[in-house]
C-alpha cells in the first residue's frame, strides 16, 4: 500500500500566457505533491480568484506596476501560504538589484524571488521553504468519476459508490456534484427534482437536497436548462468543490465524457480519479490514450482506479486480464452487468438497492471501500 500525496493548489499570476504555461510545466516537474493550477493574467483580478480558489502557492509577476504587485502580495499573504515573486533580470533591473524593493517585497509577504525564465533549480529551492499545511484530513476527499466514452455506466457508478460510502462503516457525510453541466443526470438517477442547481447563484452555504435510503447523499445538480451550462465556468466549479470539501467528508464528482477545461480542473482537484471503461476494443483503445495523457499531466497511477463496468463474461468482450495487458496496468475493479441495475436506472431508483443486483452491489461496495481510504492506494 503506497502513501498517497496531497494536492496543492497553485495560482500563477502573469500577463503572458506562454510564461504561465512554462511556469506550470516546471511546477509539475519539481513539486513532490500533485498540484492543481489556476492562471490569472492581471494582479488585481487574482485577488478574487485566490479568495475562491484558496491556493497554497502563489507565483506573482513583479515586472509591471510594482506598487500594485506589492499591494496584491499584502492582500494574499498568509502564514500557511508560499508567495513567490517573479522578475525578469533583463527588463526589471530594479527588481533584481534594488535592495529597497526587495525589502518592501519581504515585508509584503513575498517569501522568495525567482528570475525568469523559471528554472527547475530555482523552483525546487523555493518549494523547499513551503510552510507546513493544515493536515489534509481537515478537508473532504474529492473522488472524480470520468470516462472518455459515454454509455459505460460512469454516472451509475458515481451515484451508487456515493451511496455505498454514505452507508458504509464508518458512514460518511457525502455530496455528489453533477459536473456534466449540459446534460447531467445524477438527479434523475436518484429520482429527485432539485430546487437549486449549478446555474443558480452559488449560495453554497444553503442546504442541498438529499436522496437515497438513509443516511442518503446530498446532491449539487447540473443545470436543468442545458443552455444555462454556458454560465458555469471552471472557476465556478472549482469554488463549488472547495466549498463542498469544507462541508462534507467525501465529495464525489460525476463528469461529462469530454476532456474540456471543466473536466481538467476537476481532475486536478481530485485525490482519486476513477476511470471507467468497458470490455470493448474501441473503448479500451481510447482508455489507453486517456491514461497516457493523465500520466503526462503528472496524474500518476497511484491516484487512478481503473474500473471495467458492465462486464459480462459470456459476452464477446475483452477479459480483465487482456485489458490489463493492453493498458499496461492492473484493472482495479470489475463491476458486472446486471439487468436490475438498468431497471433501477430507468425508474430513477438507486441500483445498489435493487433486488437481484447483489453482485453489482458487492462490487460497488468494494470500490467504495477502496476509494474511501484516505492516504492509501491499492
Amino acid at each position: 500500500m503506497a502513501a498517497m500525496t496531497r494536492t496543492d493548489r497553485v495560482l500563477i499570476i502573469h500577463s503572458d500566457p506562454a510564461v504561465r504555461s512554462d511556469i506550470e510545466a516546471v511546477m509539475r516537474r519539481v513539486h513532490k505533491n500533485s498540484i492543481a493550477v489556476r492562471h490569472a493574467a492581471q494582479a488585481a483580478a487574482a485577488i478574487q480568484i485566490a479568495r475562491n480558489y484558496d491556493p497554497r502557492i502563489i507565483l506573482l509577476d513583479l515586472g509591471q506596476e510594482k506598487a500594485l504587485a506589492l499591494s496584491v502580495a499584502r492582500e494574499l499573504r498568509r502564514p500557511d501560504r508560499l508567495l513567490i515573486g517573479l522578475f525578469n533580470p533583463h527588463l526589471d533591473s530594479g527588481t533584481g538589484a534594488d535592495g529597497e524593493f526587495l525589502r518592501q517585497g519581504v515585508r509584503a509577504g513575498i517569501g522568495d524571488f525567482i528570475p525568469l525564465p523559471f528554472s527547475d533549480v530555482e523552483a525546487a529551492a523555493a518549494l523547499a521553504t513551503l510552510p507546513h499545511a493544515t493536515p489534509a484530513t481537515n478537508e473532504g476527499r474529492v473522488i472524480t468519476f470520468f470516462s472518455h466514452q459515454g454509455g459505460v455506466g460512469t454516472t451509475t457508478l458515481a451515484v451508487n459508490t456515493a451511496l455505498a460510502l454514505a452507508g458504509g462503516e464508518p458512514a460518511r457525510n457525502v455530496v455528489v456534484i453533477d459536473a456534466n453541466v449540459q446534460f447531467g443526470c445524477v438527479a434523475a438517477h436518484l429520482g429527485i427534482v432539485p430546487e437549486r442547481d449549478l446555474a443558480d447563484d452559488f449560495d453554497l452555504g444553503s442546504p442541498l437536497p438529499t436522496a437515497g435510503p438513509p443516511p442518503g447523499i446530498s446532491v449539487l445538480a447540473s443545470p436543468i436548462d442545458p443552455r444555462a451550462a454556458q454560465l458555469v465556468t471552471p472557476e465556478d466549479l472549482s469554488r463549488a468543490v472547495i466549498e463542498m470539501q469544507r462541508q462534507f467528508q467525501i465529495v464525489v464528482i460525476d463528469t461529462a465524457p469530454v476532456l474540456d477545461l471543466i473536466s481538467l480542473a476537476l481532475i486536478d482537484l481530485s485525490e482519486t480519479l476513477v476511470v471507467v471503461t468497458d470490455g470493448s476494443a474501441p473503448t479500451i483503445a481510447g482508455t489507453a490514450r486517456l491514461l497516457r495523457m493523465l500520466g503526462s499531466l503528472g496524474f500518476g497511477d497511484e491516484r487512478v482506479r481503473l474500473v471495467v463496468s458492465r462486464y459480462r463474461r459470456e459476452a464477446d468482450v475483452l477479459t480483465p486480464e487482456v485489458i490489463s495487458s493492453q493498458l499496461g496496468r492492473t484493472v482495479d475493479h470489475v463491476v458486472p452487468f446486471a439487468w436490475p441495475v438498468a431497471v433501477g436506472t430507468h425508474r430513477g431508483t438507486p441500483a445498489l438497492f435493487e433486488r437481484g443486483a447483489a453482485q453489482f452491489g458487492d462490487a460497488v461496495r468494494r470500490l467504495a471501500r477502496d476509494v474511501g481510504r484516505r492516504g492509501k492506494a491499492s
